[in-house]
């Protein structure tokens, strides 16, 4: 597991225990409740876009060895046989040939004679091997394409956090909805015990029928927050079981706990300071597009350079008018046979390696300028989540002294009320408030929480 993602583990105190690494192919079974480890090396497993991005890396890879096959010798055997029904006539002069002593038509020596050179049939097989020598863009194209192989790779490993930081916050959210669900369910058997209590006090003379309705109306209303929040849970669950790439259909459990939250913000100050942006995965894909952009600026001038290759070839033709003549390969097929080497030198080519160039040295221009606005916005980043995650621990801290405290007027007022010298009112309005007060730390909870893990995420330590 990632350090820095076991501290945060540690800080929310939800996993005690030792797990496998989130990296490795193991299988989970969702039998048994799964904690936030389990869920993430199952997502980076399955999840359906992190699958797609994989494919495109194995994309990637193929695209090297096709580069790479360029320089290797390339064999090819080419073969035909035509049947010319209309063979083509050339026209000699008639002088060549003299009078036709067979013919009675007089001889004009300034005429021409139709003669057919070419036979009914002809036919070739060929085999030829060509060996490229030099050529400066295919070294060039070589580097560049290990060089997408890194980018594709640096890429997967973007999504492979962004699917750490959405399971995570789905996972963190799903605890957090159960707590708040056996909380409100707490709530409405305290309320419905009061209603009881309130409704025979009523019978009894005791109290009055409005205080009956106060009670009902705040259990009605507790029932509804209960059934929002139910509905909420369910779409957390959902939306953890989207990310892991599990199916929606498949009932899951988590063994996490967020009873027990402690945020402590000084243990970040060290790791702001020696961040590097080279943690940053966006940053290290920004420089890789960098040098794809220079690597196609050295191919553009590699281009000037004369491009040199080996050939060989040999083959049999035949040429006949007879068709049964063809297959006499003894007598009717002719051997035939090169070897050499052949230059391609382009000396110009109006104009258009050197706006090509120009282009390169403007996108190289431009991504740094990219990289400099980047370490910008990463530097703000950190600092605004630092100081969030500050006032979020700050929140909690008086959210939960606040929960605390309404718990306590609460259970003062229902303790006056079973005794007789409180009104239901004031037990009504404590109830409220201690809802009111139990919204807030949840809030407040789950606000620091997903600080704390885009925090992470800024600081390029969250996988």
């Amino acid at each position: 597991m990632s350090k820095k993602l076991n501290k945060l583990v540690i800080i929310v105190s939800i996993i005690c225990f030792s797990t496998p690494e989130w990296g490795s192919a193991q299988q989970i079974s969702t039998d048994q409740p799964l904690s936030l480890e389990e869920c993430v090396q199952f997502a980076l497993e399955n999840n359906y876009t992190l699958q797609s991005t994989r494919l495109q890396e194995g994309i990637a890879e193929t695209q090297v060895g096709e580069t790479r096959a360029m320089g290797l010798p390339q064999a090819s055997v080419r073969s035909n046989i035509n049947y010319n029904y209309e063979v083509q006539k050339a026209f000699l002069p008639n002088a060549l040939f003299g009078p036709d002593t067979t013919s009675n038509e007089p001889f004009d020596p300034e005429g021409f004679t139709p003669v057919q050179f070419s036979p009914n049939y002809d036919g070739n097989a060929t085999f030829s091997v060509s060996q490229l020598i030099f050529d400066g863009s295919y070294f060039v194209g070589l580097q560049a394409a290990k060089t997408l192989r890194e980018l594709r790779q640096k890429e997967t490993n973007q999504s492979e956090i962004e699917t750490v930081e959405a399971v995570t916050k789905a996972y963190y959210t799903v605890l957090i909805n159960q707590e708040r669900s056996e909380l409100v369910d707490a709530n409405i058997n305290q309320l419905e015990e009061l209603l009881n209590d309130t409704r025979a006090l009523n019978e009894n003379g005791f109290a009055e029928s409005i205080e009956v309705d106060r009670v009902q109306v705040n259990l009605n209303n507790t029932k509804t927050e209960k059934n929002k929040i139910q509905r909420g849970l369910n779409y957390a669950m959902d939306l953890l079981k989207f990310q892991m790439g599990l199916p929606l259909s498949e009932e899951i459990t988590l063994s996490g706990d967020v009873k027990n939250l402690s945020l402590n913000v000084t243990e970040y100050a060290t790791q702001i300071e020696q961040f590097n942006y080279e943690q940053r995965v966006d940053y290290r894909i920004l420089k890789t597009n960098k040098e794809l952009s220079e690597l196609d600026l050295k191919n553009n001038k590699a281009t000037h350079l004369p491009k040199l290759s080996a050939n060989f070839s040999y083959g049999y033709n035949t040429g006949v008018n007879e068709f049964s003549e063809l297959w006499d390969f003894n007598n009717n097929w002719l051997s035939f046979g090169a070897v050499g080497i052949s230059l391609q030198w382009d000396l110009f080519t109006g104009l258009r390696r050197s706006n090509l160039m120009q282009r390169n040295r403007i996108q190289i221009e431009q991504l740094d300028i990219q990289k400099e606005a980047l370490e910008k916005s990463i530097d703000l980043e950190i600092r605004q989540l630092r100081d969030n995650l500050r006032s979020a621990k700050e929140s909690l801290e008086v959210q939960e002294a606040n929960k605390k405290l309404a718990n306590k007027v609460f259970e003062q007022s229902q303790i006056k009320y079973n005794n007789g010298v409180g009104s239901s009112n004031e037990l009504i309005e404590a109830e409220t408030a201690r809802k009111t007060a139990e919204t807030n730390y949840y809030n407040a909870l789950y606000d620091a929480v997903i600080t704390q893990i885009e925090l992470e995420k800024a600081l390029g330590t969250l996988y």
